[in-house]
């Protein structure tokens, strides 16, 4: 009987095969023009260029913005984002300058297709899994130790996955066409991005009040939308001021138990594949997939919760006038 590696390894070839025939691309489209990997620092950098840093207070004509794929931060912290409008489940706002509204989109825009190259690893690690235990089945069918019932369900488990593999195949695509535009680069679609190192964010939430009079103070572009304005006008502007505030510091907040709750299952799902990897290793168990998949996932919810806390303090710095400060460096 073969061992079980060698089993696993002949698989994973004819998974690889399988998708090269299929006219799957193993990667997205290549930039001409970006650094290759792209640093998160070198993407900023490109903000004050952007057409609409240039433009800045000029009337446009507002073209829908595209939400993230994956970076829901809103329903993440929230539980749900419905009913929500799309212009306010996304960094900036109008009390941002251009310059920072426009860094917000782009360390957004960057943090998405992060995630969509996780989301990618993690279907096809469950595709490979899902057709070796298909593949598997269909032999013995015909040895008569499977039922055409179990089959079908096994091979439309696969299928499934392999769609799901396709749609974030294409999410790669769409998240870095969204990063393009937002570095005034629609041409260039960035191939490799180089993930940032997250600066530990603050151990202790900051005061609503706070957050406003620092805003009053230093916010310029907040300042030059109350100049010349009535009574009523400045009213509204303050009332969407202490608003923003405190969505942002709700956000956090709810983060917080966001991120406990992320950090244990990632715990459970290292333990898991630890326990997997020894039964593997004594033969017990056909492969480690199931257990490496489940594991991306984990990771994957584990970075979405670091982004979106990243965001959120990047939005209050903003807000209050004050560097993004995403990074500790790249």
């Amino acid at each position: 009987m073969p061992h079980p590696m060698r089993r696993q390894r002949t698989a994973s070839r004819v998974v690889s095969a399988l998708l090269c025939l299929a006219g799957v691309s193993l990667g997205p489209v290549a930039s001409a023009g970006l650094p290759d990997p792209l640093g998160l620092e070198q993407a900023l950098g490109s903000a004050p260029t952007h057409p609409r840093v240039q433009l800045g207070a000029e009337v446009l004509p507002r073209f829908p913005r595209r939400q993230p794929l994956f970076l829901d931060c809103h329903g993440l912290a929230f539980s749900s984002a419905r009913g929500l409008d799309p212009e306010q489940a996304q960094a900036g706002g109008p009390l941002l300058s251009p310059l920072a509204a426009q860094q917000l989109e782009i360390l957004e825009r960057f943090f998405d297709v992060i995630l969509a190259d996780l989301s990618f690893s993690r279907y096809s690690e469950a595709m490979a899994v899902a057709y070796i235990q298909f593949d598997r089945a269909n032999v013995r069918r015909e040895l008569g130790q499977y039922s055409p019932l179990q089959v079908a369900e096994l091979e439309t488990t696969y299928q499934e996955l392999r769609q799901r593999r396709a749609a974030s195949e294409a999410a790669q695509r769409l998240t870095r066409a969204l990063l393009a535009q937002a570095l005034g680069q629609p041409g260039d679609l960035p191939r490799e991005l180089h993930p940032p190192t997250l600066a530990p964010p603050p151990r202790d939430l900051p005061e609503l009040e706070g957050v406003v009079a620092a805003a009053v103070a230093g916010n310029r572009w907040l300042a030059s939308l109350q100049q010349g304005r009535g009574e009523a006008d400045r009213r509204l502007i303050d009332g969407e001021l202490r608003l923003q505030a405190v969505e942002l510091i709700l956000r956090l907040q709810a983060l917080g138990a966001v991120e406990t709750y992320a950090r244990s299952e990632g715990l459970w799902r290292d333990l898991n594949l630890e326990e997997s990897r020894v039964l593997y290793e004594r033969e017990f168990r056909a492969d480690l997939g199931f257990s490496m998949s489940q594991q991306t996932k984990a990771r994957m919810q584990e970075q979405q919760v670091a982004y979106c806390q990243a965001l959120a303090w990047a939005e209050l710095n903003a807000l209050q006038g004050k560097p993004l400060s995403p990074s500790a460096g790249d």
